[in-house]
């Protein structure tokens, strides 16, 4: 290494090896730091932390061993080279244990000390840098997390307006539509926690029964929007609207694990649904569950052909079509589900 001057603290007991040792340094442009003992080299360390510290190992008061361990205690940078005689390896080898960059034999060679010296404050920097390095990766790590955090809860925001904005332009075109989908949309998921849904599976679900009716912005007004009657050809059309709906969510990839409710919500358990005539289990289990609930809130809100029906005279007929319109499972899930927690539902569907 080169450049500025680096400073090393040299304990030894013997002054003798201590001047000799302090004329190898100074002659290699090191600013050497000079200490008699443990104790003494203890405290020059603690005023002047000196990257580089050469120590005998025998010495009084405080043994290099001693001086070591609270050295590295205090600065676990700091780098350590022990002097030891031929008696002393096994003492030498312990300090490797405790830190020790390396261990010199005495008497010392003045190359291979210096060598190690060298090398002890390489090896240092190189410690020091790549903790560093690791310090600057964590907190970049952390940065991006929070960024990443950031750009999720703005892509759900993203994903959130599209819903509303979708649901917002088929209640243009169905008026009543929108808060009809709320509370189906607070009823399903309701249902499928209680039939055991995962959570990891509801979003899906949650998308499926928000956008179900989305294929009616295919269905021209004059038979969305037709007071009376459809004929036989209206009905026709008007039974193309989960195609429709299909078409235009599958191209939407956060939208696509809702297609099997948009597509099947018109199926029936005994097969006599449309547009596909599937039949029990075929029928995805998101659109089972939104077939009991949508049921469920035709029956219990005014419609322009219908009057509502009370929820036990709801929840009857629900029963008494179970096994032909819907899944007796779904069924039972869905009479778990707390009456107050279906008036809450039906309570916020028509707030703004």
């Amino acid at each position: 290494m080169s450049g500025a001057p680096r400073d090393i603290l040299i304990v030894d007991d013997d002054r003798q090896v201590r001047e000799v040792l302090h004329q190898i340094f100074i002659g290699a442009g090191y600013n050497c730091l000079l200490a008699n003992d443990g104790r003494q080299g203890l405290e020059v360390f603690g005023a002047a932390r000196p990257p580089l510290v050469v120590t005998d190992l025998k010495m009084p008061v405080m043994t290099g061993i001693e001086l070591l361990r609270e050295i590295r205690s205090a600065d676990g940078d700091a780098a350590v080279i022990v002097l030891t005689g031929a008696a002393d390896v096994k003492t030498a080898i312990d300090s490797l244990k405790l830190g020790a960059y390396d261990f010199i034999m005495k008497p010392v060679n003045v190359d291979e000390l210096l060598i190690a010296a060298e090398r002890a404050l390489e090896r240092r920097q190189l410690l020091i840098e790549r903790r560093e390095y690791q310090e600057l990766l964590e907190r970049r790590v952390v940065e991006a997390t929070r960024d990443l955090a950031a750009a999720y809860r703005q892509l759900q925001e993203t994903y959130r307006s599209t819903l509303e904005a979708l649901g917002s332009a088929l209640d243009t075109r169905d008026v009543g539509t929108e808060a009809h989908s709320r509370r189906v949309h607070g009823y399903a998921l309701a249902t499928a926690r209680e039939h055991g849904v995962p959570e990891a599976e509801i979003t899906d679900l949650a998308h499926g029964v928000l956008l179900h009716d989305i294929g009616k912005i295919g269905i021209p007004d004059a038979i969305l929007l037709k007071p009376g009657p459809l004929t036989a050809e209206e009905w026709r059309i008007m039974r193309r609207h989960p195609e429709i709906g299909k078409a235009l969510i599958e191209k939407i990839p956060f939208l696509r694990g809702a297609v099997p409710v948009v597509w099947a919500h018109h199926e029936k358990w005994d097969g006599g649904g449309y547009p596909r005539g599937l039949r029990g289990a075929e029928i995805p289990l998101g659109a089972r569950i939104f077939m009991v609930v949508d049921a469920f809130d035709a029956m219990t809100f005014d419609r322009p052909y219908s009057k509502a029906r009370s929820i036990d005279l709801a929840k009857a007929e629900i029963k008494r079509c179970a096994g032909t319109h819907f899944d007796p499972a779904v069924v039972e899930s869905f009479f778990r589900v707390p009456e107050p927690l279906l008036e809450e539902i039906r309570r916020r569907s028509v707030e703004p």
